[in-house]
């Protein structure tokens, strides 16, 4: 029989509809798990964007959203359109809601009154604050922000949160990056609604103001907090005392620097931050604790689902955490996760699931759709999703498995022999799925971190947390000093695992920065591997090849200026980043050598071998271009040097020009963090603000005024 045209159609189109078909399954995976990363997507859209979209735009794409929701029979295709829509429009919105004036000039001296929304001591004579603004006498009334970041030099007492405190002090715009596309640490700002950061020049000043009710709640587990602190650090010897109250309070600001840095070299660090793990240890022993007891009294174990009401208070013991934590976003995040398992439990719906996950990350990202770009949301959920998507495999792996009869030795031992397995599957699953974030975003890796997370999180497990969890419900009787001795001798043998692996040849190993590219490339590949079945996990092999690919050619500047034009680096023959002699902005010279992978500052020696300096001039040659810095000395410099880039610390009004390109005072004052690239005879250049576009985070600079509005 031979097939017409109109079969051939009919064929095309039985195709089709088969094709659309898989792709609303999505080979297994229902939309429902796709759906953050959907809105991620539309989120990430929003923020690549170089200029901040406009309300019509805006009203056009809910539109949009509206009718794909509101069609009775809409396929996968425009669900998944008004999915990622939905995040564009949701990151737009949070712009808004969060949105405050924005200080465009340094002002020197301010009368500034406020009250505390947060207080850190960050160390014996250092606190910060962080201030809702209700005066700032000494600011124009259109950038006079909704709150400022700012410090105190002062070993007086801590002020409480909802305290009215007023002072002498001198603001600052928010910080712009170190050099183009690095981290905006002033867009993470703002997101929290503050608008300016500084220091108080004299001494703070507590105002007799009535709480209002919204502080009260916070100012009471602030106290509380303070007071579990106090009690830890008595019980528990510092260091360990003060790691201790990090992972009960979430105070961490004052954990010496040598143990940061042997937890973040071993893999570690993770467990100072109240994050997953922290949350499920912690809700995780109420809930066994509370059903055991409750499984204790049979009347009660027959009768009545005593598993519900373990995982109801399990949920109540994770929100007093949260609350008592106060540690931001990643606590927040993490009690979410948790509060969605219990409610799980309490519904009779499995527990550990894709599903249970991406409600997680859905209800997180419409409530703060800023943590699609955050390291500790991508990390997190790209750890999670990794370990979920392995045990739904290993779970149906052990269904599947037809079990001949054991006896209780054999089944003993294949019982540890699972659990050795698990354990060590969990950990390299979660170390390299959070690996491409953090390669992204610190370009730090922990080569061992599998061996050392082996080895410590079983006491985390077992007499850290555990401890922690008893010590505090003990602690209204004063009975917490067992536990907390406990705790502290957990803590201890974590710190001989850390030192231990830190020790080791390249623990710790840098890595200049993973571009942003190449980390969306893998973080896609990794995702299809996870939450895709059959030949659709196949689809993975090429984007992961691509984007390693992509992350070995990543084109890197010959020179770097930073915002102040206080110092410059260039790049030498060798390849290597090196920064001018000095110690002038050497905050900025960090930065840039950890984008390169490198945690040292270069030797005196290597520098001298390729500066040439003297009291007013710095002369060197980068990629065959000759290049001159002015030092605020130079200015009485006459004649202007010949090179193919001059940079100045002050402003050359024209007198004085590179071959090139000329960068001065007022060239990074406009446009911030400078870099050049040598492409052939000419110079591409590019700065920071031009990088992050027009968007309502970036200020635009202005003439430093005084207080009587007097250019300065």
């Amino acid at each position: 029989m031979t097939m017409g045209a109109g079969d051939s159609t009919e064929g095309r189109d039985v195709k089709l509809r088969r094709m659309v078909s898989a792709l609303q399954e999505v080979n297994g995976a229902t939309l429902t798990v796709w759906a953050p990363v959907l809105l991620a997507f539309g989120i990430w859209t929003y923020f690549a964007m170089e200029r901040e979209p406009t309300w019509p735009l805006l009203v056009v794409a809910g539109a949009v959203v509206a009718v794909c929701f509101g069609l009775q029979r809409a396929n996968a295709l425009v669900l998944v359109l008004a999915i990622a829509i939905s995040g564009f429009v949701l990151a737009k919105l949070r712009t808004e809601w969060v949105a405050t004036p924005l200080l465009r000039a340094v002002a020197s001296d301010v009368m500034l009154r406020g009250v505390v929304v947060e207080a850190e001591r960050r160390s014996a004579k250092r606190m910060l604050l962080v201030l809702d603004v209700t005066e700032a006498v000494g600011l124009p009334e259109n950038e006079t922000p909704v709150r400022v970041r700012i410090t105190l030099n002062s070993a007086a007492a801590l002020p409480r949160i909802g305290d009215t405190v007023k002072g002498q002090a001198r603001l600052a715009p928010l910080p712009l990056p170190t050099s183009p596309g690095a981290f905006d640490f002033g867009r993470s700002l703002f997101f929290e609604s503050i608008g300016a950061t500084g220091r108080f020049t004299g001494s703070l000043e507590q105002v007799d103001r009535p709480i209002a009710w919204r502080y009260k709640l916070r100012r009471s587990f602030h106290a509380l907090r303070a007071n579990i602190g106090e009690r830890v650090r008595a019980a528990i010897p510092r260091p360990l005392g003060l790691f201790a109250d990090a992972l009960i309070t979430g105070e961490r600001a004052q954990i010496p620097r040598e143990m940061n840095q042997s937890l973040r070299d071993s893999g570690l660090f993770h467990i100072l931050s109240i994050s997953g793990l922290h949350m499920a240890l912690v809700a995780g022993s109420a809930f066994w604790l509370v059903r055991a007891a409750l499984a204790a009294v049979p009347v009660l174990a027959l009768r009545f689902p005593i598993k519900k009401w373990a995982a109801a208070t399990a949920l109540i013991v994770g929100l007093f955490y949260m609350l008592l934590a106060d540690s931001g976003a990643a606590t927040e995040r993490s009690f979410i996760m948790i509060a969605v398992v219990f409610f799980a439990i309490m519904v009779d719906r499995p527990a550990i699931s894709l599903h249970n996950l991406a409600i997680a990350a859905i209800v997180i990202l419409v409530r703060e759709p800023e943590q699609a770009i955050s390291a500790s949301f991508q990390m997190s959920f790209m750890a999670v999703t990794g370990l979920a998507a392995f045990f739904l495999w290993w779970n149906r792996r052990q269904e599947l498995e037809v079990r001949q009869p054991r006896g209780f030795v054999a089944r003993q031992a294949r019982n540890l022999w699972f659990l050795a397995v698990a354990s060590l599957a969990t950990s390299l699953i979660a170390g390299l799925l959070s690996g491409i974030p953090a390669a992204h975003h610190f370009g730090r890796l922990a080569p061992y971190g599998v061996v050392a997370n082996a080895l410590a999180l079983p006491i985390v497990s077992t007499a850290v947390m555990p401890m922690a969890l008893l010590s505090a419900f003990l602690m209204p009787f004063g009975l917490e000093q067992v536990p907390l001795t406990i705790m502290g001798q957990g803590l201890g043998g974590v710190m001989w695992v850390s030192d231990l692996v830190a020790g080791w040849p390249n623990a710790g190993l840098a890595l200049p920065l993973l571009s942003a590219g190449a980390a969306l490339l893998l973080s896609v590949a990794a995702v299809l591997a996870c939450l895709t079945h059959g030949w659709w996990k196949l689809t993975a092999l090429p984007l992961a090849v691509a984007g390693g690919l992509w992350g070995g050619m990543n084109s890197k500047p010959d020179v770097f200026i930073d915002e102040r034009a206080r110092t410059m680096a260039v790049r030498n023959d060798s390849g290597d980043l090196i920064p001018l002699p000095g110690r002038r902005g050497v905050f900025s010279v960090r930065r840039w050598l950890e984008q390169e992978g490198k945690t040292e500052l270069p030797d005196v020696k290597k520098r001298a071998a390729t500066w040439t300096c003297d009291a007013a001039v710095c002369a060197t040659t980068s990629n065959g271009r000759s290049i001159v810095f002015l030092k605020e000395t130079a200015e009485i410099v006459k004649p202007c040097p010949v090179a193919d880039v001059v940079a100045a610390q002050y402003p050359l009004r024209r007198l004085c020009k590179g071959k090139l390109v000329t960068i001065d005072r007022f060239d990074v004052w406009r446009g911030g963090a400078t870099t050049l690239h040598f492409q052939g005879s000419s110079v591409v250049v590019e700065t920071a603000r031009a990088a992050q576009g027009a968007r309502p985070w970036v200020w635009q600079p202005r003439a430093r005024t005084s207080s009587y509005g007097v250019k300065q």
